[in-house]
């Protein structure tokens, strides 16, 4: 399978924005100019079972419809209300870039405010667990009647697609398709997939391509840097140069730690088994 003009367009070349450890931000975008603090705690409880109470002392109190600050399982949290789009055309330029919501870029030029939506710090000293709050906090964010997309570290998501990806976390699995960013690269030489997101949790960021003239579902290519993903950080496992994976027995699939093909910085490269 070759990528088609629009993904090869949006894909090469991309500048990927720098992942601080343990940074979850995200910026819900807004299509009217405000947002129903209330109904966001309600909807909280009612699709997590946890009470948000708000911290009095934190509170300024000329921004009690603009803020909401709270200690959930022992992380401070932040929703703040913007009432101004993203600047610079940010989102839009990465909701153009995600092949997978053709109308995205259209729909996010629409926004005119947004929620900012933020871990600030945390007790619990595991980052899978503040990976996981963020994550709840942010589907409940975009469950607003006005919610346009989800736009956090360099992509942007529609709320369907978003909030679907969030549903193994109710059964105790690690929502990675909102932590780590699956996307397409291909030049004149090769195609294939890289991740975006795995240096939040102290690992690197992963690739796999194979030549062009392959056929070869990019879509697989994703799902397979997909496991992998899942699979490090649910086992938090380090992967490591002229080491080898597999997902059998008999699988020895070579990795390979060398400079970034789509990706900023050394990445390590996974050779391609489906």
């Amino acid at each position: 399978m070759s990528i088609s003009e629009r993904e090869e367009h949006h894909t090469k070349n991309v500048p990927i924005p720098d992942n601080k450890v343990g940074s979850f931000v995200g910026f819900v975008l807004l299509s009217e100019p405000n947002w129903d603090k209330q109904r966001f705690v309600e909807d909280f409880k009612k699709e997590w079972g946890i009470v948000i109470s708000e911290d009095e002392e934190a509170e300024n109190p000329e921004d009690e419809n603009k803020l909401l600050y709270a200690v959930v399982q022992g992380m401070r949290v932040m929703v703040g209300f913007i009432d101004a789009p993203v600047p610079n055309g940010e989102a839009e330029y990465w909701a153009k870039a995600n092949f997978m919501w053709r109308d995205g870029e259209e729909i996010v030029k629409k926004h005119k405010a947004q929620l900012v939506v933020s871990i600030i710090w945390g007790d619990c000293l595991d980052i899978i667990e503040e990976a996981k709050l963020f994550v709840k906090l942010t589907v409940t964010a975009l469950k607003q009647e006005n919610a346009l997309a989800l736009y956090s570290e360099g992509a942007v998501y529609s709320p369907e697609m978003y909030c679907d990806f969030a549903e193994p976390m109710k059964y105790g699995e690690i929502p990675i398709l909102n932590l780590v960013c699956l996307g397409i690269y291909g030049d004149e030489n090769q195609i294939g997939a890289y991740t975006y997101g795995m240096r939040r949790f102290e690992k690197e960021e992963m690739e796999t391509y194979v030549p062009r003239d392959q056929n070869t579902d990019l879509n697989d290519m994703r799902g397979f840097l997909a496991d992998v993903a899942n699979y490090v950080l649910s086992e938090d496992v380090t992967l490591n140069d002229g080491e080898t994976i597999g997902f059998s027995p008999e699988q020895r699939l070579p990795i390979t730690l060398s400079a970034g093909i789509a990706v900023d910085g050394n990445t390590l490269k996974i050779a391609y088994g489906e």
